[in-house]
Formats: structure tokens, C-alpha cells, sequence
């Protein structure tokens, strides 16, 4: 059957309802709604009506009745259609056919009924329009809704919801490596992915692309359509700051419909690689990703019970290492095979283990697997119910332990197993005409852990001496084989719930939606090194040295046990997370133009579970005491490591209006404002239960705090794991500490917009103007307690924390190395930290911060696919945004260090490290049926952009926090000024100014320079994907080839496509720390100028194309 035939309607039915249009009106939902006026040609309304909604496809019906407004609703639809609507009063019938509907969001559908409906002209609407319009009464927020026919347009080599989700101007793919996302300039981790109701959100946080998996866990070939909300100010929406890519899968229908599909791509299918430093090209690597799959549907029950169901098998090939004994092919490291088979000789005759080969095979396999059944039951025309599960198991090969001077062996090496279960179900129940609910019950558990190659100590045997061939590095070489040293102890299990429970009431111009959410989070991470021991040794042979791994003499030893009273199980972070919300929201039809939607929502978080409390860091703040020379702090830091965010409370006020103008053409401004409460990845509130500083210690010899291990008598090593040595005279290592601030709450953020949207008078074209606001509530920043007091100030006012020789320019090396023994006369040497407490190492405590914010502008010409061959749009997006701390790590120091700052630590908001200031897109789909009945397909999408912001930093540690690379350089007013002094005198400063004019930072002459005050070069980037259907089997059968090419541009030209970018964490350098003179001035030394980064891990800065074959039935 053809669904895309025309209707007539009209002209007053449609001036009524603007357009047959979508609006907002339930957040991260699954379904669809219809609702609509009737009324009289006169414009008095009809109650009483009865109107039937029909989905073509399954047979589905309906019911609505008209209220005493004239008013009907029908919720919980599926998405997609075509529908059928008939109104039936007093003997006369209205029919519109080949409706469609959005996902979450309301069609509306007005008529008139009357004896003068016969003498009204009539106006064709082609099913293409229904339904799909920008243009709605109820339409306040921003946002994009993606149907299935976009994602069958437009590439996807990844095939996820992400590389669909930046059709929307606002979205950037900051990161296609890591498959990183970000919503105007925010945090990639404050985003959600749901699909089917559930997220399929990274619950734990460690991903940079919101997924737990590198692979989708749903397949994009069971998305029926999606949507992306910005600032959707409907109050079931919840759980996140940035965006929400909101999703629902397809459903069976009276027929029984499939396909079968096959997608391959291989390295010659993709660009050569560059090197910049020598502006040459080389081969990528070898490699061959392949998915095969099926979907298929039908019916159970004809008009009653329907499944669909999918699976897909990927795999794809990874790099197993390209370092090599000495003599191999690839990549040489100074070990020669001989001595590795001495070793496994040695540790098979004189322990009885067997630590395998350096044998890495080239190519190893990534392995996924997903699977999914869904079930939709009508239960009867006022109740409806459906049923889905998933699950996704995902194999990833890891080879740790290689590099210029290392090489391991396969005991070394291990597998993360990822497995993910999901089953969730929803309730739709029609009550009467004015009162309808929802119900959805949700689970999802989660387990990775690896599979080891063996179950041993992490054992290291080193290698000195010799001359190396050129090319090789020489040095010190060590051969790592047993079990990676964090592998020990390391699992990752998490398990969500979810129940939603919505009602909806009408009361004439009113519509009330109130109801409840409850989510919990169950976590069980345990991330604990050493375990089973990690010994490095001086050697193989007694014959060589004295700490040889034949005598079981290490040079150095750890391993991590339970402290007393403590077993090293105890050492795991096992939690719970909580979230209850309430909601209650009205929307107010206020006459024919203007419509306002005001309510609230309300959250409560819940994490019963208290970290184990550390006494000693809760103690008072102690004075300082001079101990051998040094002045430390002593006592604790008077704060609480139990606190966390249980009980935290907020409330969530949210009001959008839109108003139709009453013009000649679809004319519509809309807006809004409310408060949004995100999530905080769970990671950063496990670290408190993993770093209490009290549970576990470190122990062993030739560590920090322990003497040196033993040169003589019986060796300390044992093979065994569970009969490691723990008995050792020494100072207990200093503990970390990671603490929540009492005041400390989940993300939220103000979101605000305000558009106008119009309908040209050609090709029925859409030009939307639009603006967005936010500002953030409730922020998270770090902040390391533990530096001690600072020693000095420094010449441009920054806060520095060295010890005298950490001052003295004889204690720097023109390298910006610290030097020690008679080269740095000063007693105690370059130390950093130098005043900070000797019971405790890193200390860090999450903060709560309100800065940080942004404002988006964006402009945008679109036209849909119509009854026509073409659709096109083209957009631009100016974004500028803030933050404090980009948060760019799962760890509480890294998340502290890798900040770019002036001081340590500071609650000062500087451009985020997310953002892309300039963005434009073009889209463009053709299709035309060149063969009668088989469609050819054209999809080209076109980005280019601003590059991403870095800062300018000193190549080393200018303050004195023990933190290299992250201090924001200064820039002395003119050259001659005498503010800082030139170790190289004026050849070096000279040298010094020409970097600084050629690149532009004259202009902070005088001043520390911004956070991420320069961008990277701009990226362009073209996309392309040619379709064409060819005949099946059978009539209705079709096969089909399709070809994905990414990064068209760089096939035509190598040099065009390139992503450029400043090295992660963003920083850029050229000028070392020499200490200072004795004016205080800072004393600089010219490095090696950073250059950008070629992004090309996997292929991103190259072409791309993927093959799929595809047979529909």
C-alpha cells in the first residue's frame, strides 16, 4: 500500500491548527500523541464528537471523545504512521489520512464540521508534511526530532545515535575519536542517551561517548526515530544539562517486514595517514570491520499482540602492537629474542609458571553482540502495553606494557568483557476522555571486568647496557609479563532501576500532567592495584646483579593489602544512588494564539550508603611544625569524608509560551526558561568510597616510606598471589583522600531561549532564528587541600608553593629539569608542596560552584522532504560558553590537574574546553525513482567549524603544586621590560617575542594570558551517502547497496580534512620555569615549540567508505 498519497483538508481546518504540527510534551518518552479542535464552520465548537484514530499498519484504534471545548487527546501512540483520524457528530464525518506523528510530541489535528464545510475551498496537504511541521501551539524549547528517513539519508560509518544527533546546528562532535558530543559548549558528560524510556547512558561514568560500550548497544537499524532536546521545558524531563538524544525502536505490524544486512569496510577503504613533522603520508594500518545483522516483525495476534526483534554481529580488528623484539618487524625495542627465552626458561625451571610469549598476533578482534525483542500488546482501544529487551556482550583485546623501552608478554595481556542486560515496560491506559496514564518499569544491569591471561604477580625483569642499532632506544629496558598490575582488582558492576508513573487531565483549556519518577543505582566498583604483588627486578641472572629475578631479589616491591581490621574487599566502592522526583505541570490554552505551559518538578537525592570514615583527615587543621628543615602542616583538614549528596533537595520551576501570529503564513515565536537538575558522573561520587586514605595500604621494599629491598639471602619472590610478603619495617606510604563538600548537589543549570520561526513564501521553506541562554545553579569544581601554605607570591600575583631550591635558578637545567646533589646548593632541593602535610598525598575535595554559563545563537533555512525529489537546510551556530573545570577525567586529581589555571584550584569561569564558537552545516537529500519502483537515495552532509580552544602554558611546573604543564603563562609587557629575565639573554628574549607576535599573545602583553584563549585550525568536513534499490525475490521485496564515503574532501585532496588540534589537556607551550632571580622575577628558558596533533587514531582526519548491502522483505 502507499502511504504517501495526498489528502484534501480544509483551508479553515487548517488555518485552525497553523499546521498539522508536532509540539513538546513528554520528555525522553517512547510514544506519540494526537489532539486537536472541533468545530462548527461558524467557529463554535462541537462537543461531544467521537473521534477514531487508526495506525494503518497494525490496525490500532483509539478512541477520543470531544469535550464541552471541543477539545480531544489521544496519548501513548506510535510513533511514525500513517494514521487515519475520523470525527463522527450528529451523522456527518471528517476523515484526514497520512498522518504522522513525531516522537514525543503532540500532532495536532483540528476540523470543522457543518453543513458549510461543503462550500469551502480545499487545499492538498501531502503526507509529508503532516505531522513533521516546526510549527505548533504547544511548541516552546529547543530541540530537533530525526526520522527514520534522515538516518537512512545521511552517513553513519559508527552507525550511532551521535553522528545523527549534529544534525542539529547546536550539537558538536568535539571528539570523533572518542565519539564525544557537546550541547553548546557543555560538558560531553552531562548528556543522556534513552531509548525505549531507558537510558543507555555510560551509568558509571568513564566514557567519553555517553555510551558504556564502544559500540551502540541498540542497533540504529531498530531506531524508528529520535529526537534531540536542548531545552525542553516539559517537567518529566530530567536527568541531564546538556542534551538528550532521546530514541524509540520500530514495532511490528500486521505484516511480517525484515531485512538482512551485511556493512564492510577494510583499510583500503580509507585515506593514508599523515605525519606532520615530516609532511609525508603513510599507510593506515591494517584492519577490517564487518556487521552483519537482521530485523524482523509481524504479527502475534493480527490488531492485537506484535513483535520485532533484531541481531547484529560485529567485529572489528585491532592494532595488536607495533613494537618488536630487537631484529622483528615493526617498531624495535632493545630486547632480543634470546633474552626473552631466557626468561620464560628461568621462570618455567625455577618457579614451574609459564608467562608466555612476545608472540602478539598483528590483529586481534573486537567482538559485539547485540540482540533485541520487543513486544506491543493492544490491550484494548483504551490500554496499551509493550515489552522490550536487550542485551549487548562486547570481547575488547587490550595489550598493555609496550613501548620504545618496554615489551610484554602474553600472561601480561588480558580482555574486558562488557555485558549489558536490559527489560523495560510501559502501561498506557485511557481512564475516559479527560483522564489518561502511563506507567513504565525499567532494569538494566551492567558488568565489565577483564579476563586475564593469567593469574601471577605484574613481574618486571629490566635490561641495561649494550649499544642499541640506530633507530632503537637504549637505556634502561624492562620485559613485564604475569598479571597487569591493574587487573588485580578491578570490576565494574552497576544495576538501575526505574519506575515512571504520569497522569494526564483535561479541564477545558487546561491540561494537568502530575506525576512521580524513582530511580536507583546500584554500584559496585573495585579499582585496587597490586593485589597479587608487582615486582621489578635488575635483572634476570644472579650472574648479572644482585636483585635478579633467578634469586627472587627484587629491586623493587608493593603490593596492596587491607589495612587492620580491613580486608582488601572492603577496598571496593559499593553504593547506592537514588533519585526521587515529583512533577506537576499545566498547559493553558489561552485562545487561538497564544499558549503557556508553567510548572515545576522537584528531586531528591539519595545515596544511603556513608564512605568509611578517616578520623585523622576529619581532625582540626593543625599549626606547622618545622621537621627536618621543613615546615608542614599538621592535624587533618576538618572536614567529613562521609559526607555525600544524600538528601539533597531541589526544586525545579520551568514556564515556555509560543505565540501563532495570525499571518498569511505559518508564523510562530516561542520560549521559555527553567531550571534543569543533570547527573554528576557517578564515577566522581564513587571516589570518595574508593580514597578514603583508611581501608587499604600499600606496602613493600625500594618503595617511598620503606627501606630497600634485600640484596642477600632468600628472595622475597612468590609466584603465588594469595602468599604475597606484607611483613615490612617502614613508614605506611601517604594516603589520598578524596572528600564531597557538605554544600555540594547534582548539576543544574538555567536554560532559557527565545525563537522566531516563518514559512517562506518559496519552495515552503522554514527560516528560524533562535537564542539560548544558560547559567549554571549548581557546578562541580576541584580543589587540592593538601599543597600547604604557599611560600611566595609571585611577580604576576600567583600563588607559588616551592621550597627555597624550587626558587634558585642553579637548580633548573636550561631543560626546565630540576637538578639536586652539588649542582643545586640549596638544602632540600627542588621540592614542590613544600609546606603540605606528610600524613596525607593528594587530597581533593569536589566543590560546589555557580559559574559558568553560555549563550547560543543560531540561524537556520531548512525545507523537508515534501512531494517533491529534494529536502536541504543549512544552518549556523555561534556558541559562547564558560566553565570552571572541565572535568575531563574519572579521577579526582586528574580532574584537578588537568585544568589549565592561574592558581590551583580557583573558582574563576574562563572559556570551556567543550567549545565550538562557529559552526555551520549544510544538509542535502535528493531521491528520485530512476527505475520504476526502486528509489536511488543522495544524503551529503557538510560541517565546518571553528577548531577547539587551548591555552598557553609553561612547559613545567611554574607554581610549585607538582603539576607540570598547566600553569597559564605570563606575558611581559614589551620586549626590554625587564618584568621577567632571559637565562639566554637578548637572543632568547628575541626568540621569545618572535613566538609571541607570530601568534598573536602580544595582545595579553603585561598579563597572565585567558584559559583557552587561542582555537585550533578550522575543520571542514563533507559526508556522503549514494543508496540504490534494485529488485528482490519477490514483488514487494527489495535489495539494496548503499555507500557511506566520510571526509569526501580528503579523497579529492589529501590535504583537505585534516583535523589539527593542540594535544590533550589542551595546552600549548614553549617557555620553561628557571626559578626566579633575586628581585623575584621569573627567570625564563625557551623549549621546544608544541606543535598541533594530527587527529588520525582511527582514521578521523582521512576519507572513509563503507559498503552495505541490504535485502528487505
Amino acid at each position: 500500500m502507499n502511504y504517501r498519497s495526498k489528502v484534501r483538508y480544509s483551508k479553515l481546518a487548517l488555518g485552525l491548527a497553523v499546521a498539522l504540527a508536532s509540539a513538546s510534551a513528554m520528555a525522553q518518552n517512547t510514544t506519540a500523541n494526537i489532539g486537536g479542535r472541533v468545530t462548527a464552520p461558524n467557529e463554535a465548537v462541537i462537543a461531544g464528537a467521537q473521534v477514531t484514530i487508526t495506525h494503518v499498519p497494525s490496525g490500532t484504534v483509539s478512541q477520543a471523545t470531544t469535550d464541552a471545548n471541543g477539545r480531544y487527546v489521544a496519548r501513548g501512540l506510535r510513533v511514525g504512521g500513517p494514521y487515519i483520524v475520523t470525527i463522527t457528530k450528529d451523522g456527518q464525518t471528517e476523515t484526514v489520512e497520512n498522518v504522522f506523528l513525531k516522537l514525543a510530541e503532540t500532532t495536532q489535528v483540528n476540523a470543522s464540521i457543518g453543513e458549510a464545510e461543503a462550500t469551502l475551498d480545499t487545499v492538498e496537504v501531502t503526507a509529508d508534511n503532516i505531522g513533521y511541521s516546526v510549527f505548533s501551539s504547544t511548541a516552546v524549547g529547543a530541540g530537533t526530532t530525526i526520522s527514520r528517513d534522515q538516518i537512512d539519508t545521511f552517513a553513519s560509518i559508527q552507525r550511532n545515535l551521535q553522528d545523527y544527533a549534529r544534525l542539529d546546528p547546536r550539537i558538536s562532535q568535539t571528539d570523533k575519536e572518542r565519539g564525544e558530543i557537546s550541547a553548546g559548549g557543555q560538558n560531553s558528560r552531562f548528556n543522556s542517551i534513552t531509548v525505549d524510556g531507558l537510558s543507555i547512558s555510560d551509568s558509571f561514568g568513564l566514557e567519553a561517548n555517553n555510551l558504556p560500550t564502544i559500540k551502540q548497544p541498540i542497533s540504529i537499524d531498530a531506531i524508528e526515530e529520535v529526537q534531540v532536546n536542548i531545552s525542553n521545558y516539559d517537567v518529566t524531563q530530567r536527568g541531564y544539562t546538556g542534551a538528550n538524544i532521546n530514541a524509540v525502536t520500530k514495532s511490528g505490524t500486521n505484516e511480517f517486514r525484515g531485512s538482512v544486512y551485511y556493512i564492510f569496510r577494510d583499510d583500503s577503504l580509507s585515506g593514508d595517514r599523515y605525519n606532520l613533522s615530516t609532511d609525508t603520508y603513510f599507510d593506515p594500518p591494517e584492519s577490517e570491520d564487518t556487521t552483519a545483522g537482521f530485523t524482523f516483525g509481524g504479527p502475534i495476534i493480527k490488531d492485537r499482540l506484535f513483535f520485532f526483534a533484531t541481531y547484529e554481529d560485529t567485529k572489528s580488528t585491532r592494532l595488536g602492537t607495533e613494537f618488536v623484539p630487537l631484529g622483528g618487524n615493526g617498531r624495535q625495542v632493545f630486547i632480543s629474542p634470546a633474552e626473552i627465552d631466557a626468561v620464560r626458561n628461568l621462570a618455567q625451571s625455577r618457579y614451574g609458571i609459564d608467562i608466555g610469549t612476545v608472540d602478539a598476533p598483528s590483529q586481534v578482534e573486537l567482538t559485539v553482540e547485540d540482540i533485541l525483542l520487543k513486544l506491543d500488546w493492544n490491550i484494548s482501544d483504551n490500554h496499551r502495553a509493550n515489552f522490550r529487551y536487550t542485551k549487548t556482550e562486547e570481547s575488547n583485546p587490550i595489550f598493555p606494557g609496550f613501548n620504545t623501552t618496554n615489551l610484554s608478554l602474553t600472561s601480561h595481556w588480558y580482555t574486558q568483557d562488557k555485558t549489558i542486560e536490559a527489560w523495560t515496560g510501559q502501561w498506557f491506559g485511557d481512564w475516559s476522555d479527560n483522564f489518561s496514564t502511563e506507567l513504565r518499569a525499567s532494569r538494566r544491569e551492567y558488568f565489565s571486568e577483564p579476563v586475564n591471561n593469567s593469574n601471577l604477580p605484574q613481574i618486571g625483569v629490566r635490561f641495561s647496557g649494550g649499544t642499541p642499532p640506530t633507530g632503537v632506544t637504549g637505556g634502561n629496558r624492562t620485559l613485564n609479563f604475569g598479571t597487569e598490575r591493574s587487573r588485580h582488582f578491578n570490576q565494574l558492576g552497576t544495576t538501575s532501576d526505574e519506575l515512571y508513573f504520569a497522569g494526564n487531565l483535561f479541564m477545558g483549556d487546561h491540561e494537568l500532567k502530575f506525576g512521580v519518577d524513582w530511580s536507583n543505582l546500584d554500584v559496585f566498583n573495585a579499582f585496587l592495584q597490586d593485589t597479587r604483588g608487582n615486582y621489578t627486578f635488575g635483572c634476570a641472572f644472579a650472574s648479572q646483579c644482585t636483585t635478579s629475578f633467578e634469586e627472587g631479589r627484587p629491586i623493587q616491591y608493593s603490593v596492596q593489602a587491607g589495612r587492620p581490621g580491613f580486608t582488601i574487599a572492603d577496598g571496593a566502592a559499593n553504593w547506592e544512588l537514588e533519585n526521587l522526583g515529583f512533577f506537576l505541570q499545566d498547559t493553558w490554552a489561552v485562545n487561538y494564539n497564544l499558549t503557556i505551559v508553567a510548572g515545576f518538578r522537584v528531586d531528591r537525592t539519595g545515596m544511603p550508603e556513608s564512605p568509611v570514615f578517616n578520623a585523622a583527615a576529619a581532625a582540626p587543621v593543625g599549626p606547622t611544625v618545622i621537621t627536618s628543615g621543613r615546615p608542614r602542616a599538621t592535624g587533618g583538614f576538618g572536614r567529613n569524608n562521609t559526607s555525600t549528596l544524600d538528601g539533597e533537595i531541589l526544586w525545579q520551576p520551568r514556564v515556555g509560551f509560543n505565540y501563532t501570529f495570525d499571518s498569511e503564513r505559518p508564523t510562530q515565536l516561542r520560549g521559555g526558561i527553567g531550571l534543569f537538575q543533570g547527573a554528576a558522573a557517578n564515577v566522581w561520587l564513587s571516589n570518595p568510597y574508593s580514597n578514603t586514605g583508611i581501608v587499604t595500604q600499600v606496602v613493600g621494599c625500594g618503595i617511598g616510606g620503606f627501606a630497600a629491598c634485600p640484596t642477600t639471602g632468600t628472595g622475597i619472590f612468590s609466584p603465588d598471589p594469595a602468599n604475597q610478603v606484607t611483613s615490612f619495617t617502614g613508614a605506611i606510604p601517604a594516603s589520598n583522600v578524596d572528600f564531597l563538600d557538605e554544600n555540594l548537589d547534582q548539576p543544574s543549570v538555567w536554560k532559557a531561549n527565545l525563537a522566531l520561526e516563518h514559512e517562506l513564501p518559496w519552495w515552503g521553506a522554514v527560516l528560524s532564528a533562535e537564542a539560548i541562554f544558560t547559567r549554571t545553579e549548581d557546578g562541580f569544581y576541584y580543589e587540592h587541600v593538601n599543597l600547604g601554605a604557599p611560600t611566595r607570591t609571585g611577580s604576576d600575583g600567583r600563588q607559588l608553593f616551592w621550597s627555597p631550591g624550587g626558587f634558585n635558578t642553579a637548580c633548573w637545567s636550561n631543560a626546565g629539569l630540576a637538578l639536586a646533589g652539588a649542582a643545586c646548593p640549596t638544602t632540600g632541593g627542588v621540592v614542590s608542596r613544600w609546606q603540605n602535610n606528610a600524613s596525607f598525598n593528594n587530597v581533593l575535595v569536589a566543590r560546589p560552584t555557580d559559574q559558568g554559563g553560555g549563550e547560543n545563537f543560531t540561524l537556520a533555512l531548512s525545507r523537508g522532504r515534501q512531494d517533491d525529489a529534494w529536502s536541504w537546510s543549512v544552518a549556523y551556530s555561534y556558541t559562547d560558553a564558560t566553565e570552571v573545570n572541565p572535568l575531563t577525567s574519572s579521577v579526582s586529581n586528574s580532574n584537578w590537574a588537568n585544568t589549565n589555571v592561574f592558581n590551583p584550584g580557583e573558582n574563576v569561569e574562563s572559556r570551556s574546553s567543550y567549545l565550538v564558537k562557529d559552526r555551520l552545516i549544510a544538509t542535502l537529500g535528493y531521491r528520485h525513482f530512476f527505475f520504476d519502483g526502486y528509489a536511488t537515495d543522495f544524503g551529503l552532509f557538510y560541517e565546518g567549524r571553528k577548531g577547539k580552544p587551548f591555552s598557553w602554558t609553561y612547559i613545567n611546573d611554574l607554581n610549585g603544586d607538582g603539576q607540570g604543564g598547566n600553569d597559564l603563562m605570563y606575558i611581559p609587557t614589551a620586549f626590554g621590560s625587564g618584568e621577567v629575565v632571559f637565562r639566554g639573554g637578548a637572543a632568547e628574549e628575541q626568540a621569545f617575542w618572535n613566538i609571541v607576535n607570530q601568534n598573536g599573545l602580544n595582545r595579553f602583553a603585561g598579563r597572565v594570558v585567558d584559559r583557552n584563549s587561542d582555537f585550533a585550525p578550522w575543520v571542514n568536513n563533507v559526508d556522503v551517502r549514494i543508496s540504490q534499490q534494485l529488485p528482490g525475490f519477490m514483488a514487494e521485496h527489495r535489495s539494496e547497496i548503499s555507500l557511506d564515503i566520510l571526509n569526501v574532501g580528503n579523497l579529492i585532496n589529501k590535504e583537505w580534512g585534516r583535523i589539527e588540534e593542540v594535544g590533550f589537556p589542551l595546552n600549548r607551550s614553549f617557555v620553561n620555569y628557571l626559578g626566579t632571580d633575586a628581585a623575584g622575577r621569573y627567570i625564563y628558558g625557551l623549549g621546544t615549540f608544541e606543535s598541533t596533533v594530527v587527529r588520525q587514531n582511527r582514521g578521523e582526519s582521512q576519507w572513509a567508505a563503507q559498503l552495505t548491502l541490504r535485502y528487505r522483505f
